[in-house]
């Protein structure tokens, strides 16, 4: 919980979501949610809010670019052939 931004942290104490979750699905009694802001999955059910995956982008890290490296050739990016 503590990689969640403050308004996740609260939600424990208020049930109404806050303005940067996006409600990404929903069924007879469940919510999933994603916020906007720490990138954090939480799970609405049965009036309670539980994190179901923490995540904080200070910790993420940043995407890699496959390449390819031949010896005494720069490196290129990796295209797709097939389509």
């Amino acid at each position: 919980m503590n990689q969640c931004c403050r308004l996740c942290q609260q939600l424990y104490k208020a049930s109404p979501p806050h303005s940067d979750l996006l409600l990404l699905s929903e069924v007879t009694g469940s919510k999933i949610y994603k916020c906007q802001s720490c990138n954090t999955y939480m799970h609405f059910v049965l009036n309670v809010w539980e994190v179901f995956m923490a995540s904080s982008p200070r910790y993420r890290q940043p995407a890699v670019t496959p390449s390819i490296k031949l010896n005494g050739v720069p490196p290129a990016t990796a295209q797709r052939l097939t389509g």
